[in-house]
């Protein structure tokens, strides 16, 4: 199984040059582009070899011999495998490949298959060292003793209190602060939910979608929440969550469960639309996320299988008029769904001040050449073009194909974006 492409934000500020510069630079671009386009293929010295080493991440562990480490190549205008190559690593490791199609427009990926979890790395001609590529891989193991949440975080922007039902946006970083990669052992026939990564989420929940930037595995759906079969390499990484939930009358329990301890559990509702209480959480504050004010309460040092019994109370609810008329017009359910991806957006949009830390983006968001047109983007100007994207799709000014790669690409982006902390007011 060889993993997704990942995909990260690449930052730039442009400049505001003056009329005579900006012509002199356009010029330059275009006699350089019409220059090399001239160039035969063999000329523009694509690497002939790619080269390197397995190393082993766990302690005292060795490369396994008759490891085999596998060179797709990838067509990134036609986004296909256009072929593979495959190879026995040497006593130390090592690897090489010299036989293998180059050309424009192909990118390269090399990844270690030991039959389990397959880590690999991206190589492009003219970015990429294509001579000391490194791959690290682990022992797997199935215990969670080194599995622990950093930072657990629910977002409500909104509330239909008509339809008493709320859009919750969620953001989970998982932390494997050990040597080894965690593997549910998929093939035990007395495999349970107990045995893969769980979160669970308030009774009744609706149109649940998962998203995260762990190694490619399944969600599985289940009645009081969901699991992943993802495997957790070392490091840390990101899930993002969103459902809807309705309420009786103007309160909702949640029991929520924390199996693996959290280092921080945050909740935000919208300022005035309720309370929430739970175990460990201190007193409500107040901050401008995108000129709305939430309120925010919080709680830290969690131990393992915790449970929080969070309360939301006082939450919006219809007035007789209101109440009337949706008993007469029925549910606006189609609304309320477009309503909770927009959700989703404002929540990528705050997903800094969930952390509260930098994160490491690493320097391109869109792969190149798969969509031009979002090339460059920043975090805020990515959270935008989904919500068009969206609305675009919504009034079947898309295909459903492209709004799904499209969409996929530009949250894969959010996901891997530097972000930082939303100061409280």
């Amino acid at each position: 199984m060889i993993p997704g492409t990942e995909s990260s934000l690449r930052i730039f500020i442009p400049a505001r040059p003056s009329r005579a510069v900006a012509a002199l630079v356009v010029a330059v671009v275009l006699f350089s582009a019409l220059a090399a386009s001239q160039l035969p293929a063999s000329a523009q010295q694509f690497p002939t070899e790619i080269s390197g080493r397995v190393v082993q991440g766990t302690a005292g562990s060795a490369v396994p011999a008759g490891l085999s480490v596998v060179l797709l190549i990838v067509d990134e205008q036609r986004q296909e495998i256009i072929s593979n190559e495959s190879t026995l690593v040497g006593t130390n490791g090592e690897f090489s490949f010299t036989d293998y199609v180059t050309g424009p427009g192909l990118t390269y990926r090399v990844a270690a298959d030991n039959g389990e979890h397959t880590p690999s790395v991206d190589l492009t001609p003219g970015e990429s060292s294509f001579s000391d590529v490194e791959i690290t891989i682990y022992d797997s193991t199935a215990s969670f003793d080194d599995i622990r949440i950093s930072t657990y975080s629910l977002l409500v922007p909104d509330i239909d209190r008509v339809e008493r039902l709320m859009g919750v946006l969620g953001v989970v970083s998982l932390i494997n602060s050990g040597d080894r990669v965690w593997i549910p052992d998929l093939d035990n026939p007395a495999l349970t939910g107990l045995d893969l990564l769980r979160f669970n989420l308030p009774e009744g929940f609706t149109d649940l979608s998962v998203e995260s930037n762990l190694p490619a595995g399944n969600v599985l759906e289940i009645p009081t929440g969901f699991a992943l079969t993802n495997p957790l390499p070392p490091g840390e990484f990101d899930i993002l969550m969103t459902f809807v939930v309705g309420y009786s009358g103007d309160s909702l329990e949640f029991p929520l469960r924390l199996p693996y301890g959290a280092g921080q559990v945050r909740i935000m509702l919208p300022e005035g639309a309720g309370t929430v209480s739970g175990l460990g959480f201190g007193p409500s504050e107040g901050a401008i996320i995108d000129e709305t004010a939430y309120s925010i309460v919080d709680g830290v040092d969690y131990p393992r299988d915790s449970q929080l019994d969070v309360k939301f109370s006082s939450l919006p609810t219809p007035s007789l008029v209101e109440s009337t008329q949706s008993f007469l017009d029925g549910r606006g359910y189609i609304i309320l769904i477009a309503w909770v991806a927009g959700a989703a957006m404002l929540g990528l949009l705050i997903y800094a001040f969930f952390f509260a830390r930098q994160r490491k983006a690493s320097s391109q968001a869109i792969p190149a050449g798969t969509y031009p047109e979002y090339e460059g983007l920043k975090r805020t100007a990515i959270v935008e073009a989904i919500a068009r994207l969206d609305e675009q799709h919504a009034a079947a000014e898309i295909e459903d194909a492209d709004y799904s790669a499209r969409r996929a690409v530009l949250t894969q982006a959010a996901l891997a974006a530097r972000v930082t902390e939303v100061q409280p007011t």
